[in-house]
């Protein structure tokens, strides 16, 4: 009876050693799995960087900006940036984020959650003590009354990238802005943080959205609409030069007034012109949707507009025709739903 209870605890004790023993060799294959990875990372970006981008100075000067390694410290200003970071899959890289002009998309809310949002602008001292070393801005934020010249960061090993319709080149004879800027800034963004698949599958959607559009739109006469703004005794008009305008005629329209230019127009040249669809710019701290719809459904000067008699007048958010980035195909749905909505039924 002894010899069988020694042999069983011998046997008992062999198991024991070697399911241990499988326990360790799986815990030194996951360590090593764990250590390639690291390593196979540092490898891809260390052949990945340095990159360089072209960018702008506050001057309007086309300048390039080097970047030696992945930002992970990132100051990002307004909604256009914000949203595309998120989107890239990039939250945990923001330092500091401020500047919407409305409330973040759906899909984005868990991860904005995550990020330090400031519902004010910061002073360029407290960016500086942010240690950032990338800021994505409009043309504005780089001004010295606010976040500072381009160079200054540059030269204190923080990259910065200015939104192409923002302001840098508007001194450019001819300059007209259009989807594809947007479409650019999310590229050089993707390139500066290495996920150029992620923003090439961006881009893709909203490509393959106009691209449905255009296809829908060849056997259809093009509806004639107006986008503006009210200034009170006249209305800015989004024209061709502006990418208001060019989303527009991206998702199908025609600009029945701003077709040239976009000088703002008095209520007696709106009269005139009569689109057959008015398109109401909002943002926040200005006007809330209905709202800035009533200032032309709710004006009796304009009660003869056919915009008005066919109820089309519609809201349109500043931030999907204004450095829209992603939302640039929000911009063009809120226009091709709104002038063909056979083709989304």
């Amino acid at each position: 009876m002894r010899k069988v209870l020694s042999l069983l605890l011998v046997l008992a004790m062999v198991f024991s050693l070697a399911a241990c023993a499988e326990k360790t060799d799986v815990k030194a294959q996951e360590d090593e799995s764990k250590t390639n990875e690291t390593i196979n990372n540092e490898t891809n970006e260390v052949a990945y960087y340095p990159i360089t981008i072209k960018t702008y100075n506050h001057a309007g000067e086309e300048i390039e900006v080097t970047f030696d390694k992945e930002p992970t410290k990132v100051v990002c200003c307004y909604q256009n940036n914000i949203e595309i970071m998120l989107r890239l899959g990039l939250a945990e890289k923001i330092v500091c984020a401020f500047g919407l002009d409305g409330p973040v998309a759906d899909d984005l809310k868990a991860d904005f959650d995550k990020i330090n949002y400031l519902e004010q602008r910061p002073a360029k001292e407290e960016v500086v003590a942010m240690s950032p070393d990338c800021i994505l801005g409009w043309y504005s934020i780089f001004s010295e009354k606010r976040l500072g010249e381009v160079d200054y960061w540059n030269n204190s090993e923080c990259g910065t990238y200015m939104s192409l319709n923002s302001g840098c080149r508007r001194n450019q004879e001819g300059y007209v802005q259009t989807v594809d800027d947007e479409i650019q800034d999310i590229l050089t963004i993707g390139k500066i943080f290495n996920v150029e698949e992620k923003a090439e599958e961006l881009v893709g959607n909203i490509r393959t959205e106009i691209a449905k559009i255009e296809e829908y739109t060849k056997g259809h006469k093009k509806v004639g609409i107006a986008i503006l703004e009210d200034e009170k005794d006249s209305f800015r008009v989004y024209g061709a030069n502006v990418l208001g305008g060019d989303v527009a005629v991206k998702a199908g329209a025609e600009l029945a007034v701003g077709a040239d230019d976009s000088k703002n127009i008095s209520a007696e040249e709106l009269i005139e012109k009569d689109p057959e669809a008015i398109f109401m710019v909002y943002f926040f701290g200005y006007l809330e949707p209905e709202d800035a719809v009533k200032t032309i459904t709710e004006n009796p000067k304009f009660a003869s507009l056919q915009a008005v008699e066919n109820n089309k007048v519609f809201a349109l958010n500043l931030t999907n025709v204004y450095c829209s980035g992603y939302r640039s195909i929000d911009g063009v749905l809120t226009f091709a739903k709104n002038i063909y909505p056979d083709l989304y039924k």
